[in-house]
């Protein structure tokens, strides 16, 4: 059954940011989904650990309007960032990006699925992920790490991968592409933009 956790305890207020830390046990879960719209930054990392640890901070004129909200289906994390308060914002502010900035950090165990969709995000990945599907409007994707598979797709943010073995398949409509040479590797790279430069380079 699907539960639903709310981001309502261990705020911490510096400087006028909404700042809220939570940690779970990943025993249960073997994949992310962000839905990352109105989030400037999303940055993950993974290591050898048994916990999900996720960061994200609010600030703006709404940020204590706004929460990132986690919801727990089967063996699949969702989060994304949700309007909260019952009072309403004026109609010239509908879209969160207008009235707050939000960043997301997460810390994760290696080896987990990773899909995040976002339309204003950057995102920066750095670790070992078993499938990575990122899917970003105007941000960038910077990754070091390493993925069983992997695709990505962005309209105006550049791709930068930094990996140890891979085999690249990359496609920019008015972007440059730079790929050092790899030998044939399982480890699978689908990278596409529409008007981002596509770097791949080989870690030693």
């Amino acid at each position: 059954m699907a539960f639903f956790v709310l981001f309502s305890l261990s705020i911490t207020t510096l400087e006028s940011q909404n700042i809220i830390e939570k940690t779970i046990q990943s025993d249960d879960i073997s994949s992310i989904s962000i839905n990352g719209n109105d989030i400037f930054n999303i940055s993950v990392t993974t290591s050898a650990t048994d916990e999900i640890k996720i960061t994200s901070t609010l600030d703006g004129e709404y940020q204590n309007d706004f929460q990132i909200v986690l919801k727990e289906e089967k063996s699949t994390l969702n989060l994304s960032l949700e309007l909260l308060s019952l009072e309403e914002i004026p109609d010239d502010k509908r879209n969160a990006h207008k009235v707050i900035a939000a960043t997301l950090q997460l810390k994760i165990p290696e080896q987990l699925k990773l899909h995040i969709i976002s339309d204003i995000a950057s995102v920066d990945l750095n670790g070992d992920f078993n499938s990575l599907y990122i899917e970003l409007w105007r941000g960038k994707c910077n990754v070091i790490g390493n993925a069983n598979s992997s695709t990505i797709n962005t309209i105006d943010g550049d791709i930068n991968v930094m990996t140890k073995n891979a085999t690249i398949e990359a496609n920019s409509n008015h972007g440059e592409i730079n790929i050092d040479d790899f030998a044939y590797s399982e480890e699978f790279w689908k990278l596409k933009s529409i008007n981002g430069a596509i770097t791949v380079v080989k870690l030693n």
